[in-house]
């Protein structure tokens, strides 16, 4: 058990290492709004004049579409293939992980564009809480690893 399991953690370390930084990524999203909010005082945007509640509809709907996709890929990269063994499965498992945080850090960036293009920073909040929200939902868990292997290859002796 130890053994097999042993090899699922240099995939996870990688998992767990690019998801923090990641998270840590939109932390430094919300820091460059501060800065630029504190610089540039009253930052409106770099299109203030033009009506934008339209475009805001379509960031919005982006970051929902962003939600489902998330959902669907984190879904879709746990199931097992026919005749893969345990080490091609630990690989897609820090993959699909990694896939998944990189996909929901979309709502964030679609804020942090939305920010430069508007200058709400509620705007970008809104959608940076998703993201977190996101990430630390589909955060890698050794032990949810570890189930996966076990409920994957149950006729193996583990």
């Amino acid at each position: 058990m130890a053994s097999d399991f042993h090899s699922l953690r240099k995939p996870f370390r990688t998992a767990f290492l690019v998801n923090a930084s990641l998270i840590a990524g939109l932390f430094l999203y919300a820091l460059i709004v501060e800065l630029i909010k504190s610089q540039l005082k009253p930052f409106m945007g770099f299109l203030p004049e033009f009506h934008l509640q339209p475009l805001r509809y379509v960031f919005y709907a982006a970051a929902i579409a962003a939600v489902l996709v998330v959902r669907g890929v984190a879904r879709s990269l746990t199931r097992p293939f026919s005749g893969e063994d345990m080490a091609g499965f630990g690989g897609r498992l820090s993959r699909g992980a990694i896939v998944t945080a990189a996909l929901a850090e979309l709502p964030a960036v679609f804020g942090l564009a939305l920010f430069f293009l508007t200058g709400s920073s509620r705007d970008f909040y809104s959608l940076l809480l998703v993201s977190l929200i996101l990430e630390f939902i589909y955060f890698p868990r050794f032990k949810v690893w570890q189930d996966l292997v076990k409920e994957t290859f149950p006729q193996e002796k583990l």
